[in-house]
């Protein structure tokens, strides 16, 4: 786990408010005696974009709740690329897997696009897991929306175009970064490097797909801060995979 996480000023006066904008969190603390048990637990932490979470194999020692950053779920090869396999947001919860049977993370995990996220000990959600029915039900909801973004991922990066990939991925981060509701407004740091490993491609591909996409004015970018201005015309582009998954996330399902 990294070792350099930055804890917020807020860290000692979490309240309930602040921590309800990760949909999980809110769910959780609707139950008085969870929030009276867990509130006291939370720390807001800020991370930096490609601040590593957990390497593959590392013990999950803290559970995140992203507020209003991005975090992704990547596999890396051999020679050093990587792709994203899930992205977790202010809809879910980042290491899961701690109390789903495994101590240990099977992926490296790191932030994409910096911000807030709550830290909570892996031990004490395990404990909520094991006694409170309803935080287990919505902690399986997590689960359930993780594994259909996973697959449908698989499938998409199968069939479709970069273009429509990439229009997939931006309107994924703009979801997570409480963009969902809005024309534009987002200002992401984010380089072609960054996304191509995302996404799973060659920069010369982004750059390309990303030229056309600017080129109808859905997004602006340059020197490595990307703004969506138009989500609407973003969301002509995209394949379905997107519509899909977002049907199945519970944080979009609840922003709409």
């Amino acid at each position: 786990m990294s070792s350099n996480l930055k804890f917020s000023d807020r860290s000692s006066s979490l309240t309930s408010s602040s921590a309800s904008r990760n949909y999980i969190l809110r769910e959780l603390l609707k139950d008085p005696g969870v929030a009276h048990d867990l509130l006291p637990e939370l720390k807001p932490v800020h991370l930096t974009v490609n601040q590593v979470l957990y390497e593959q194999g590392d013990k999950i020692e803290y559970v995140y709740f992203p507020l209003d950053c991005v975090v992704s779920v990547l596999g890396i090869m051999e020679d050093g690329s990587t792709v994203e396999t899930a992205m977790i947001g202010c809809e879910g919860l980042v290491g899961l897997t701690a109390i789903l049977g495994s101590g240990s993370s099977r992926h490296s995990v790191w932030c994409s696009v910096d911000g807030t996220a709550v830290q909570l000990e892996a031990r004490m959600l395990d404990k909520l897991f094991l006694k409170n029915e309803s935080a287990l039900k919505s902690l399986l909801d997590c689960y359930r929306s993780l594994i259909t973004q996973v697959s449908q991922r698989c499938v998409c990066n199968t069939r479709h175009t970069i273009l429509e990939r990439l229009s997939c991925w931006l309107l994924m981060v703009h979801d997570r970064v409480g963009g969902h509701d809005r024309i534009g407004g987002q200002n992401l740091r984010l380089t072609q490097e960054t996304i191509a490993s995302r996404v799973g491609a060659r920069r010369a591909g982004i750059t390309v797909a990303a030229g056309l996409i600017q080129g109808i004015g859905a997004i602006e970018y340059r020197r490595g801060q990307l703004h969506i201005i138009n989500r609407h015309a973003l969301e002509e582009m995209v394949c379905e995979c997107y519509a899909m998954m977002r049907t199945d996330s519970n944080g979009s399902e609840a922003a709409t």
